[in-house]
């Protein structure tokens, strides 16, 4: 819906790498998604989201929180098969 891709400092980071390593396993896509998530941390501009509210010199290190519930949720479902 808004439009947000791979790089835009958002949860697609997290989710786009996890749903392509799905037919690996869970606990394949919960791996990228993890690395996606952390990924934004080194993301200094928002181009989508609620960061693009932020200042970008208060982004650099923090993950972004939509890329890291995606990777909570892909780590908590492969704990659970």
């Amino acid at each position: 819906i808004g439009g947000a891709k791979p790089g835009d400092r958002t949860m697609i980071d997290a989710l786009h790498p996890a749903l392509a390593a799905l037919d690996d396993g869970l606990a394949a896509a919960a791996a990228a998604a993890r690395k996606g998530a952390d990924h934004t941390a080194t993301l200094r501009v928002a181009r989508a989201g609620r960061a693009t509210y932020v200042y970008a010199d208060r982004l650099a290190g923090h993950v972004d929180p939509g890329a890291d519930a995606v990777a909570r949720l892909f780590e908590a479902l492969s704990k659970t098969h």
